[in-house]
């Protein structure tokens, strides 16, 4: 897939447009070896602070970026169904992950949404990453159900103040 780029300067008093010599040298090539890819999550069933794992691979991404702060991650951050994966607990600045080759970081789920189908995000330094649709749906036995991922409300406690000894 080839895109052709129009440059327009602002100058004063009017804008001018930029000339190319050649249509070499005004094309943007998109290439898919550098688009990252999840795979799925593990476990797929979340709820508000509970950990998960996101299987990745980078598909040559870690090559195009360069001068990342010490503090910061070749992913700018992923997503379940809009809620943020927190990495900051299980990720440093001496996390590495390869090229071309199944990787994996662990986060915390952060405010949750219920529902029962997220879909899975994650934004790079590059850009967005594709879903590998396959891998990353999961299926009930009789294809009734499939997901990417489901959001579940979480109990902290119960109080029982008032009730009767044989339950109810």
């Amino acid at each position: 897939m080839t895109f052709y780029v129009s440059v327009i300067a602002q100058a004063q008093p009017f804008p001018y447009h930029l000339k190319c010599k050649s249509t070499n040298k005004c094309r943007v090539i998109y290439k898919r070896s550098y688009t990252p890819t999840i795979f799925y999550l593990s476990p797929r069933v979340t709820y508000a602070e509970s950990y998960t794992e996101v299987f990745f691979n980078p598909a040559n991404t870690l090559t195009l970026i360069k001068d990342l702060d010490t503090d910061e991650f070749p992913f700018i951050n992923a997503k379940v169904g809009g809620n943020l994966i927190d990495f900051e607990f299980n990720e440093d600045s001496e996390s590495t992950w390869s090229n071309w080759v199944l990787g994996s970081t662990r986060g915390q789920i952060g405010e949750n949404t219920i529902s029962k189908n997220q879909n899975i995000t994650m934004m790079w330094e590059t850009g967005r990453s594709a879903v590998a649709m396959a891998q990353s749906l999961f299926c009930d036995f009789d294809q009734s159900n499939c997901y990417q991922a489901k959001s579940l409300p979480v109990i902290y406690n119960i109080s029982a103040n008032i009730g009767y000894n044989t339950g109810g």
